[in-house]
């Protein structure tokens, strides 16, 4: 993504013609975007503006088009070896702000780094990113104003009531717009919206031996790996061969795995480096706020609030964080 500085200025799209815009971005590839199927929003196909919902977040992340949680990265027959070569053209639409944030964070870890993760490329080369401004949290999980989040997208709506005030955020944006030839709209810019949840601080790394307080969240822990299914950002993997018994012909695969199961860290030797729930749990937050930071400079959360959303027993680690915190104070 060519990024573009920026700016507030955009243009002006009644709510009655948005068919002219997804027109456009039908040329980009398939549309994908958040529907209710009845129980669930999910980010699902669709081709009518009319099938889309507009409010709330989705239960499910968008990560599955371009991180799919089970890919053959390669197929051997005999003495012959193939690899994908085509990759969908998709279009993310109505990605709200963390979520448009989580793939910069991927970016930084599979492509900014060598080598290239090429599966990731070739799915991630061909995404076209429409956000969706939130003009307030979707629900209570939300804690996203704590996670210093950027514009990143190729274009993004923002909800002005009968029309939307649209912004390009990148060469392929600016792109879109100019073909749907709309008026100017000046200048608009809305505040990012702050919830009850709130982070009171990132710098966690002060309190990593307190563990009688991340005790609390790790004995409600099921080491379900719900909460990585459902992170954004959480992007570990397993790799696996699939080999028929004649020895001839398999595959090699790719599939989505959590550092929450026990034999995430299991070694040869039998031996476990994370062998409890704590050790685990810990992890999982400090990935999130020290270490990733620590290596790319930037936090890999985006204050998505899944992880508790999604949590069966709805582990409140933010809460942990802010009980540690205000005992120093």
């Amino acid at each position: 993504m060519n990024r573009l500085q920026h700016s507030s200025d955009g243009l002006a799209l009644g709510k009655d013609q948005m068919h002219r815009l997804l027109d456009a971005l039908k040329e980009y590839g398939e549309l994908i975007g958040p529907v209710h199927d009845g129980q669930w929003l999910r980010m699902q196909t669709f081709s009518k503006y009319e099938e889309l919902c507009l409010k709330g977040i989705s239960w499910f992340t968008s990560k599955e088009y371009f991180f799919p949680q089970r890919q053959v990265l390669f197929q051997f027959d005999g003495h012959s070896l193939t690899r994908q070569e085509e990759f969908p053209k998709r279009v993310l639409f109505g990605l709200r702000l963390c979520d448009l944030n989580a793939i910069a964070v991927n970016d930084k870890l599979f492509l900014e780094q060598e080598p290239q993760h090429r599966e990731y490329k070739g799915y991630r080369e061909g995404l076209t990113l429409v956000g969706l401004w939130c003009d307030e949290v979707q629900d209570k999980y939300c804690f996203c104003s704590s996670m210093e989040l950027e514009h990143f997208y190729d274009i993004c709506l923002y909800d002005r009531g009968d029309y939307y005030h649209i912004k390009a955020g990148s060469e392929k944006g600016q792109e879109i717009l100019e073909k749907l030839q709309l008026l100017p709209n000046g200048p608009y810019e809305k505040e990012f919206p702050t919830g009850e949840m709130k982070l009171s601080t990132k710098d966690i790394a002060k309190f990593f031996d307190k563990n009688q307080v991340w005790q609390k969240g790790a004995k409600e822990c099921l080491s379900c790996g719900d909460c990585t299914t459902l992170c954004p950002t959480c992007m570990c993997f397993d790799v696996q061969d699939e080999v028929e018994v004649d020895l001839t012909k398999g595959f090699r695969i790719q599939k989505w795995d959590s550092c929450m199961y026990k034999d995430f860290t299991l070694v040869a030797g039998g031996h476990v480096y994370r062998n409890t729930r704590l050790n685990r749990f810990k992890h999982r937050i400090y990935h999130k706020l020290v270490y990733f930071p620590q290596k790319f400079e930037r936090y890999m959360c985006t204050g998505c609030g899944r992880c508790i959303r999604g949590c069966p027993t709805k582990i409140d680690w933010i809460g942990l964080v802010n009980e540690m915190e205000g005992e120093t104070q």
